[in-house]
């Protein structure tokens, strides 16, 4: 495999260069302004792996094992406690994602809003099977059981302040 440090290309058709470097997803939240994912192939910044080369080093096989079971726990947990809450958890978590979705795609998308707006946490919405749904992923070692269920209630708060619009 061939790694690179830099580079720089000229290309004077805008749409055909973000065409060749973009990457796609219905999770990824694109603006009005200059995103320099557009702009960069796949979404790479300069040295990146160096902290996760670092984190691998300082984790070592056992740590790296305890990070991500932790990550799944924490994922099992948010898609326990969304569904005891009246949340309809569409897929199986297998590793830290957890597709969520509520009476209706206009409640799923007012409830996206509502959280994000809260600051309590942070999901985006995505497409599945041609639905939309709210995408959470657990992501750092940091996040504990009470920061999921903190989560969670900001999760059924949105919700019921969407149902009741």
């Amino acid at each position: 495999m061939l790694t690179y440090d830099n580079g720089i290309l000229l290309c004077d058709d805008k749409d055909a260069l973000i065409h060749a470097l973009q990457a796609s997803g219905s999770y990824i939240v694109k603006s009005e302004n200059r995103d320099g994912m557009q702009y960069t192939p796949e979404m790479s910044r300069r040295a990146r792996v160096i902290e996760l080369w670092a984190a691998l080093k300082y984790l070592g096989k056992s740590g790296i094992d305890e990070l991500v079971l932790g990550l799944h726990e924490r994922a099992v947990q948010f898609g326990e406690e969304l569904r005891n809450n009246g949340f309809d958890v569409l897929n199986d978590i297998v590793f830290n994602q957890v597709l969520v979705a509520c009476e209706t795609e206009e409640i799923t998308n007012k409830t996206i809003e509502y959280i994000q707006r809260s600051g309590e946490c942070w999901v985006g919405g995505a497409k599945w099977n041609n639905k939309s749904v709210i995408r959470i992923s657990v992501c750092s070692w940091a996040t504990t059981k009470a920061d999921i269920t903190r989560s969670v209630n900001a999760f059924t708060a949105a919700r019921d302040k969407a149902v009741q619009e």
